[in-house]
């Protein structure tokens, strides 16, 4: 019992869910609105579709790969879908508006494949290039117009709630049915990863590829499901976006530029393990604390770059952290080893 105790205190979510209750009750000091179920319903809205994207790109930096084209997919593979459903009078049921975007967006995540496994290409700059090609794609031969109407069945998930509260002041917060969305994604993607021997299999390519290929593990095809897992989490997250938003735009500021946020959600939720590249539940958390304190901090009045200041700060003091307990880690590895060696 007290062996399990220690490793859950010394688990990296354990860390980040007591910063996010302390962070809690510091604004709420500051503003009692903030300790409200209205609030949370309020934090639910913004960081669902963030912690989407933050899933995808947490898979594809468990395998030791990087992909700074995930957003742009997510809004590019949603914006044909509802582009197609306005010109051609399409009145499609919400599941084939979902299954398209996600064909789209695997499509172009198995191409990034192809670029960084056939051709070797590095990571970063191959996926950057995706980025921009289909940002430039899209404003100069598809369309730069934003979609107000959308597809029937979109719209109704738009004004699906499943709960409502309100403020002191009597201004209502609604529960968005997209958290349904995100529970299962999170539910499934942390089985996925924690017990099945595919999850294994990515964290041990993202750990040591060379290793990983002796031991008989096809790195290749382990990178290549890695990327469609992304398509889809990003097809899902696209139209999710759109459904929250209520409109769909080719270019989505809150998404597309804004790729480092998720990034740091993962890099604030990775595991202490020296070989762990990512946790599906420290993700989670990550997303929820930076969601947290930016939505909160504008919500008592500071201003915007101070919010990136803090972020930046925030993620900083995890990853000084996170080298403070993987050194502690091995120190005392050390010591037990030694009278093992004796």
């Amino acid at each position: 019992m007290n062996r399990l105790w220690k490793k859950i205190r010394g688990a990296n979510e354990s860390k980040l869910l007591a910063l996010l209750v302390v962070t809690t009750l510091f604004f709420s000091i500051l503003n009692p609105d903030i300790l409200t179920l209205a609030n949370f319903y309020a934090l639910v809205r913004t960081a669902s579709v963030d912690a989407i994207f933050a899933l995808a790109i947490m898979v594809v930096i468990c395998s030791g790969a990087f992909d700074m084209s995930y957003a742009m997919v997510g809004a590019f593979g949603s914006y044909i879908m509802m582009l197609l459903c306005t010109l051609n009078g399409w009145n499609l049921p919400a599941v084939f508006i979902f299954l398209g975007a996600i064909v789209i967006c695997v499509s172009l995540e198995m191409f990034n494949w192809a670029l960084i496994a056939k051709l070797e290409l590095q990571p970063y700059i191959a996926t950057l290039g995706t980025q921009m090609i289909l940002k430039g794609a899209m404003l100069a031969f598809i369309s730069t117009k934003f979609i107000y109407t959308l597809p029937a069945s979109i719209s109704k998930l738009s004004t699906t709630y499943l709960h409502t509260a309100a403020y002191g002041s009597g201004v209502e917060s609604q529960l968005h049915i997209t958290l349904i969305f995100v529970v299962a994604l999170y539910v499934i993607m942390h089985v996925v990863m924690t017990y099945t021997n595919f999850g294994r299999q990515v964290y041990a390519v993202g750990a040591d590829p060379a290793a990983a290929s002796r031991a008989g593990i096809r790195v290749a095809r382990v990178r290549l499901l890695v990327f469609v897992i992304a398509g889809i989490l990003c097809g899902l997250g696209g139209v999710l976006h759109d459904v929250v938003a209520r409109c769909s735009y080719p270019v989505p500021s809150d998404l597309v530029g804004q790729e480092l946020t998720s990034i740091a959600a993962v890099i604030l939720g990775t595991a202490n393990s020296a070989k762990a590249r990512g946790s599906v539940l420290g993700t989670l958390l990550g997303v929820l604390l930076l969601e947290y304190i930016s939505g909160n901090m504008i919500l008592i009045g500071v201003p915007s770059f101070y919010i990136q200041l803090a972020s930046g700060v925030l993620m900083f003091v995890g990853l000084v952290i996170q080298m403070s307990n993987r050194e502690r880690r091995r120190h005392s590895l050390k010591k037990e080893a030694v009278p093992h060696e004796a």
